[in-house]
């Protein structure tokens, strides 16, 4: 009988013996062949790519079936994923609030027009207007003093690192070693610290549920320039109102990241932008 969703095969997953050793030995769960391939074990045929499926960006995504069984999945690169039991590894994703942001005044500017075009959800726009309003000078300040800063490399990149989780125990495990894409939206570079920023354009009051992936992800390319301190960075936008959230400068573990350390969630700073467009007229 046809499988018709994911949902269903996460069902039907949860069930399998070789899924529950695992769990029950391991905490988590490596699926051992990529999505597409995976799936058809169980006799589903997706309609849609497998990003939609293990690309989960906010918890909120996260499948319904997983969150009732106290579970969570992640991608791990080339099609495959890993699921988590939650009561063994807390969540690697984040609930963020924004009721203590410092308020970020941006410049007058002699190109009205000019960001006024950047008014869109897009969101590598959103990141070049800010620039082009002065937010990453002051940003920068507040963080570091009156520091030389330049815009750094952004992208996709194939990247290869091993991945850690912090279990109930506070025991650091090696969970599994990741190796696919990794995104990243903007970097910025000052002489001590390079900022990796994850950007996201939404409805309001949403996007506070992202997961830690995906602003740490991309912390791998720029390991081998040790002397810099990276620090992730998440810029949430809600139409004309703009949140910058700064971490803790990233530790790596044995090389890798450890991808549910609460201690690492808690944002050092919290910065609010007003770009409504009476204040730069």
């Amino acid at each position: 009988m046809l499988v018709n969703s994911w949902n269903e095969v996460l069902e039907k997953l949860l069930k399998d013996d070789s899924f529950k050793n695992q769990i029950d030995n391991s905490g988590f769960y490596l699926s051992d062949s990529p999505f597409k391939e995976f799936v058809k074990k169980f006799d589903y045929v997706p309609s849609q790519n497998t990003a939609t499926f293990l690309s989960l960006d906010f918890w909120s995504q996260q499948s319904k079936v997983l969150q009732e069984n106290n579970m969570y999945l992640l991608r791990t690169g080339m099609g495959k994923f890993a699921i988590f039991d939650q009561t063994k590894f807390p969540s690697s994703y984040l609930t963020l609030k924004t009721d203590n942001a410092t308020n970020i005044s941006i410049d007058n500017t002699d190109f009205p027009e000019l960001v006024d075009a950047f008014r869109t959800r897009q969101e590598n726009a959103g990141l070049e207007q800010l620039n082009t309003l002065g937010v990453y000078d002051k940003i920068v300040d507040n963080l570091f003093g009156n520091s030389e800063w330049k815009i750094g490399p952004r992208g996709g990149k194939s990247s290869e690192f091993p991945v850690y989780a912090k279990n109930k125990s506070d025991e650091i495990i090696h969970v599994y070693d990741y190796k696919g894409q990794e995104e990243l939206d903007y970097s910025i570079w000052t002489r001590d610290h390079i900022l990796l920023i994850e950007a996201k354009s939404l409805d309001p009051n949403t996007g506070l549920d992202v997961g830690w992936h995906k602003l740490i992800y991309p912390a791998s390319r720029f390991k081998k320039y040790s002397k810099y301190k990276i620090k992730p960075v998440y810029y949430l936008k809600w139409q004309n109102i703009a949140y910058f959230f700064v971490f803790p400068d990233l530790k790596f573990y044995q090389n890798g990241i450890v991808i549910n350390d609460e201690s690492a969630f808690v944002p050092e700073y919290t910065f609010k932008i007003d770009l409504g467009k009476e204040n730069y007229d």
